[in-house]
């Protein structure tokens, strides 16, 4: 009878350490799938912010618009041309984080195109 009893404790606190074990796994991949979708908002306000930016920066530009223009034209016809960004940077002298600024709004009204 005492064998018995042991075994009922023992499956008792198996059941439990499963049971745990079960909920342990379920928390964590809510946990996950939390933070993936406190990640993907702050991607998006992200990419708002900096096309904020974008757009600040642009008003505050105070070359004429017809060169600005002329300057993404060209900015977006070497990089379809397949040049690297150095060679862009170099050729036209542009800073580099508006010929990626230029580049990712491209991209951006591309990808909203289709």
């Amino acid at each position: 009878m005492a064998i018995e009893q042991l075994q009922f404790i023992f499956s008792l606190f198996s059941f439990v350490g499963i049971v745990g074990i079960l909920f342990y796994i379920i928390g964590e991949r809510s946990k996950g799938e939390e933070e993936n979708e406190k990640q993907e908002l702050l991607e998006e306000k992200l990419e708002r912010l900096e096309e904020y930016v974008y757009e600040l920066e642009e008003r505050l530009d105070t070359k004429p618009t017809s060169y600005n223009e002329e300057i993404k034209q060209k900015i977006i016809e070497m990089y379809e041309e397949g040049k690297e960004l150095f060679l862009i940077e170099n050729t036209l002298d542009v800073p580099r984080p508006k010929i990626e600024m230029i580049l990712k709004f491209h991209k951006l009204r591309e990808k909203n195109r289709n």
